[in-house]
């Protein structure tokens, strides 16, 4: 069944364990990976990297009018419901590479000395070692910081919280990198980090503020984007407003799919939509085929914590553990 009473906003659509009483349990268990952890943890880096893996060609994954039926690896290869690397870490876009995801998500904000670094709360309290304000501390400050990873198996000593260079980096040529712009308004920093490390073909300009797209898009009108709407009030203007260039996709918010996508499909474009209240059923034992009712809905994308339970839904091979 497909959620229609969820909120599309990104951070109230996770389901909050690090603040509810069963957080502790979830941190004490190790979490089986569903691929081999040497793909992707510390150790991988001793071999040459991964080439893409994705099923879909990148062609597809750009044009707006290439229908299909794709996965968002969520902060990488998953959020708070993720079991295979840490969350916005490298390992996770590796992961999330080596399962063959289409695209990853990111969590672009700015430190106290103005780099962009990935990593979605505003603190550095509930993902690493480290407490206080990300905005209040140094890059180096951050790197001096451990990522937690006592409940997911592998080797993540290398792991710190990673630049969005980084990122771009890592998934340049392999995976398509979503850049969530909600979280920073350094607009002009993100899109010269695009064009700096050669990644206009990899990365999609993502965000509900419309005019940090128009402000992108002044400094770069070739940029992939992608819009949110939240109320079906929003759909038509976004897509009048982005009728000349138009979005890879257009998010529609949980609360509002699958209505607004007959609209977006008439323009022309694509529809995304997060699952999170669907993966936390398939965690729990729930059928994956959930997901594919998202699809049969008008769904091209689908952003989840759990990539690999999408991938097998729909008959994709993700290696085996």
């Amino acid at each position: 069944m497909i959620c229609g009473a969820c909120s599309s906003n990104d951070t109230a659509a996770q389901p909050d364990t690090a603040n509810d009483g069963g957080a502790e349990e979830a941190e004490s268990e190790r979490l089986p990976p569903p691929i081999d952890p040497s793909l992707f943890d510390c150790t991988s880096l001793a071999k040459p990297p991964l080439p893409r893996r994705s099923a879909t060609s990148a062609e597809c994954l750009r044009e707006p009018r290439c229908s299909g039926r794709f996965v968002v690896g969520h902060r990488g290869a998953g959020g708070d419901l993720g079991r295979v690397a840490p969350e916005d870490t490298l390992s996770a876009y590796r992961a999330a590479i080596a399962m063959g995801v289409d695209f990853v998500e990111t969590d672009p904000r700015p430190t106290a000395d103005g780099v962009i670094v990935n990593i979605h709360d505003g603190t550095v309290d509930r993902t690493t070692n480290g407490t206080g304000a990300v905005d209040e501390m140094t890059y180096e400050e951050l790197q001096k910081l451990t990522v937690k990873s006592d409940r997911f198996t592998g080797d993540f000593s290398c792991d710190r919280v990673p630049t969005l260079e980084d990122v771009l980096l890592t998934a340049r040529g392999r995976a398509i990198v979503m850049i969530d712009a909600n979280k920073s308004d350094r607009v002009e920093a993100m899109v010269d980090l695009v064009k700096k490390t050669d990644t206009l073909e990899w990365a999609v300009f993502d965000t509900d503020d419309l005019d940090k797209i128009d402000r992108a898009l002044a400094i770069e009108p070739r940029l992939m984007i992608q819009p949110r709407a939240k109320k079906i009030e929003d759909v038509a203007p976004i897509l009048a407003r982005y009728a000349s260039h138009l979005p890879v996709f257009v998010e529609l918010g949980q609360s509002l799919f699958p209505r607004g996508v007959a609209e977006v499909r008439a323009a022309g474009t694509r529809v995304f939509t997060d699952v999170f209240v669907a993966d936390i059923g398939v965690r729990t034992g729930g059928d994956r085929k959930v997901y594919l009712d998202f699809f049969a809905s008008g769904a091209d994308a689908l952003q989840t914590d759990l990539p690999d339970e999408i991938l097998r839904s729909i008959g994709r091979p993700v290696p085996p553990p």
